[in-house]
């Protein structure tokens, strides 16, 4: 009996069993916490890049003299944002878009335009807060100047009609 306890302590053929059962649990953890993290920080410059392209976007619809409606800023951010390269979820984005309460620059419209973001949890059973992401951006577009352009006049039915500045027509010249 005692030289068959002395081979059983000796024996060393289930320890790396027993340290995996250890030792896994715990790996698997840090390998979710690190995908999680990456989610996290991609959906936080995803909504960033939403942001930062509704300011473009309406700057240049400001440009081309159109106002867009907060309603029509909203659907072209859930647009942008479903749509590559960020592809958030549309289930888990909430867009609105206000007139800021103080609109400090004449002749400027100040927008806030505010962001909630769900990150997608890969350990479905936890609920945690920390993966909102909340993020509000102004934005400063000009109104549409209500002046007409130099050189053109307009007229009572709204069209506008002056010189083009290109060549109306004529002889084309003899060969």
């Amino acid at each position: 009996m005692k030289g068959l306890l002395v081979n059983l302590h000796r024996d060393e053929r289930g320890v790396s069993v027993i340290e995996t059962a250890f030792l896994l649990p715990v790996l698997i953890t840090m390998l979710i916490s690190v995908l999680q993290v990456g989610l996290y920080l991609q959906a936080q410059n995803a909504v960033r890049g939403v942001a930062g392209e509704m300011s473009r976007a309406m700057a240049v619809e400001s440009q081309k003299q159109n106002q867009l409606s907060n309603r029509q800023i909203e659907d072209m951010a859930l647009a942008v944002a479903v749509s590559p390269p960020y592809v958030l979820k549309s289930s888990q984005l909430e867009v609105t878009v206000d007139d800021s309460t103080t609109q400090d620059i004449d002749r400027v419209r100040k927008i806030d335009i505010n962001m909630n973001y769900t990150v997608p949890n890969l350990l479905g059973f936890a609920k945690w807060g920390v993966l909102d992401i909340i993020y509000t951006r102004q934005v400063f577009v000009p109104y549409a100047d209500p002046t007409p352009e130099s050189g053109t006049e307009e007229d009572t039915t709204g069209e506008t009609t002056g010189d083009t500045g290109g060549d109306t027509g004529g002889d084309l010249g003899t060969v």
